[in-house]
């Protein structure tokens, strides 16, 4: 993955919901404005650039901001000093843009002290509020059920068993047992989030999902084409590496340790399908978990990197600083054929 990229997977998906709330914001208010206020020229103008602009200050902060570069922050504050402290910030932009509005569009510059008195505030703030509460919610439950779920939900891909190709990659923490011991549990825990969170960066740009957290484990999935194409899949568990590296210093500091962890890869035909009553989810089933799961044990009991299937592997290409080893033909527990199997390791390490 390369860092000429310009910007992280991250950063590009913000960008698109930006431009979308946008769009939305920017469509919506001129009609909004029709409606609710003199509907001249001037006014659809103003709804116009009101819109866009008031939607770029509150969005931008929304996820550059709480859920950018303080989203640690935000988090530790708890869920009401964080709503209690957004929601003045995100009132604050919308006035405060929307008397800026007032003077760029009508080239007053009083409209800035008298915009607060407007008495079309009396219906341009409950719109507003509406709206942000909606784009908030619409961000929350995209981050709570996990990048792309939410969609997958609302076009209903899942409603009925559907069969798919597609890889996962299983991560274990090395060594957890005795790092929860020395650290206790509280701090194991804060170690496992930091953990999650330097994963989480390098999946979306390998364009890949967190399927699930398991206890000290992570389960990363694509689809078939996304996981071969540029090596994705295998690309992905090198630059986990490659971040956790980055932040060892940091590991150091604050818990004694930097977090080391194993890999198993595989992939092919899954039935996946909406599940649950209380609480829905969408599951993966077939024998393709269970064979990723147990290579990736295999690779934390021989002390590799990265173990993969020799059918993955002959689907991609490697990257060239990458070099696949045979480990032979593998028994998988609960499985009657053998596994061709790859350790797979930076040639620079080797």
């Amino acid at each position: 993955m390369l860092a000429a990229d310009m910007a992280t997977a991250r950063t590009r998906r913000r960008i698109r919901q930006l431009a979308v709330v946008t769009v939305i914001a920017g469509t919506t208010t001129p009609i909004f404005n029709y409606f609710t206020a003199e509907g001249s020229v001037i006014n659809l103008v103003q709804g116009a650039f009101d819109g866009v602009f008031i939607a770029l200050l509150v969005a931008g902060y929304l996820l550059f901001i709480r859920d950018g570069l303080l989203r640690r922050w935000f988090r530790d504050l708890g869920f009401w000093p964080d709503l209690a402290l957004s929601s003045t910030i995100v009132l604050v932009l919308f006035l405060g843009g929307r008397a800026i509005g007032q003077v760029i569009v009508r080239g007053e510059p009083r409209r800035f002290v008298t915009s607060f008195t407007d008495t079309h505030l009396l219906y341009a703030l409950p719109f507003f509020a509406i709206l942000a509460v909606a784009v908030q919610f619409i961000l929350q439950m995209n981050r709570l059920i996990g990048t792309n779920v939410l969609g997958y939900f609302l076009a209903g891909v899942y409603r009925q068993p559907t069969s798919e190709e597609r890889v996962f990659l299983f991560l274990d923490l090395e060594g957890s047992t005795k790092l929860a011991e020395r650290l206790g549990s509280a701090r194991y825990f804060q170690l496992l989030r930091r953990f999650v969170d330097d994963v989480s960066e390098p999946v979306l740009d390998a364009a890949g999902e967190i399927y699930q957290y398991a206890g000290d484990e992570v389960v990363i999935t694509w689809t078939l084409e996304r996981a071969v194409r540029a090596a994705n899949c295998v690309g992905c568990f090198f630059s986990i590496r490659r971040a956790i590296e980055r932040g060892g210093a940091s590991y150091e500091a604050d818990f004694g340790a930097v977090p080391r962890f194993r890999g198993g890869l595989h992939g092919g035909t899954v039935t996946a399908g909406e599940i649950g009553d209380a609480r829905q989810q969408i599951v993966f089933v077939g024998d393709i978990l269970n064979t990723a799961a147990r290579l990736e044990e295999y690779a934390k009991r021989e002390g590799l990197d990265l173990v993969m299937s020799g059918a993955l592997l002959d689907r991609l290409t490697l990257p060239p600083e990458l070099v696949a080893t045979p480990c032979g033909h593998l028994e998988i527990r609960g499985k009657e054929a053998r596994v061709t199997a790859y350790s797979v390791a930076s040639a620079a390490r080797r």
